[in-house]
């Protein structure tokens, strides 16, 4: 079995007030195995989940017992490699995937099962 964490991702969230609750009061608060997201606006939501790149997070959340690489995920996806590079590079820019070396080849694969979105107006 392949535990993965739980991602929250909140737009407009006060970072430091969520982190100041936890730091009071580590017990209530702290989640295991949850990690959360902070983006400023939702440009950036949009920028990190556009149609195609959730389009390739959801084929890895689904398939991720498998070891893709970039070239297998643009044949599968049916998009340019170049395509498929540059999303990986953006979503690893955000953690939402991972990146493992094996001999020559990039075996991207997700780093949750779970993405929770959080709207705030603070």
């Amino acid at each position: 079995m392949i535990f993965m964490e739980k991602l929250i991702i909140k737009i407009g969230g006060n970072a430091k007030r969520d982190i100041r609750a936890v730091f009071n009061n580590p017990k209530q608060n702290a989640l295991v195995g949850t990690n959360t997201l902070y983006l400023n606006n939702t440009t950036e939501l949009y920028e990190m989940l556009s149609p195609q790149r959730m389009e390739l997070l959801l084929y890895l959340t689904n398939h991720k017992t498998e070891k893709n690489t970039i070239t297998q995920l643009a044949k599968k996806l049916q998009r340019r490699q170049e395509a498929i590079s540059r999303d990986a590079i953006l979503l690893g820019k955000y953690s939402l995937i991972k990146k493992s070396k094996q001999k020559q080849k990039v075996i991207i694969t997700p780093k949750y099962d779970s993405l929770n979105l959080s709207l705030s107006i603070s």
